[in-house]
């Protein structure tokens, strides 16, 4: 006779999945919540980083694209494809201005990032419900290791 575990579905033993279905699993299902959430707010994922950089000082385009490229890269986003469009959008929200080549939030722009920051806290809370920080701080800290063995390099 068969061993019944042999023949059962996979979703069964979820811990028999390789990583890297996990890791696209969680991937994608995070990109799809961070994305939807940012879209109730009018932003795309690439337009609150732009913003949370600019919350430290106001920058140039070419800072803002240094420091966002890898990320901007892998972001599946529709509208605006190029940091500059990205920009020129929260300008155009008033949420942005610029003088000369450096963008700077305005108070709109703070007041409202300050809002969608609280929605972004309660989402990652939602999202690490039941992990506790030790735990977080390992999965973090696995996943940097075997980005570098893979070859990632820190910026």
């Amino acid at each position: 006779m068969s061993d019944p575990a042999q023949h059962a579905p996979e979703s069964d033993h979820p811990h028999e999945k390789m990583l890297s279905y996990w890791i696209n699993l969680v991937d994608t299902l995070l990109t799809t919540r961070v994305n939807e959430s940012l879209a109730e707010h009018g932003l795309t994922r690439t337009q609150w980083q732009l913003m949370n950089s600019l919350t430290t000082r106001p920058q140039t385009t070419e800072e803002l694209g240094q420091t966002l490229a890898p990320a901007a890269e892998n972001t599946a986003e529709d509208g605006p494809s190029t940091v500059t469009e990205h920009l020129d959008e929260l300008v155009e929200s008033g949420w942005l201005v610029v003088e000369g080549n450096l963008y700077t939030l305005t108070s709109t722009g703070h007041t409202s990032g300050e809002r969608v920051a609280a929605v972004v806290e309660e989402m990652r809370a939602e999202i690490t419900e039941g992990i506790d920080d030790e735990q977080y701080r390992m999965v973090v800290s696995a996943l940097q290791t075997m980005a570098r063995n893979l070859g990632w390099e820190r910026a």
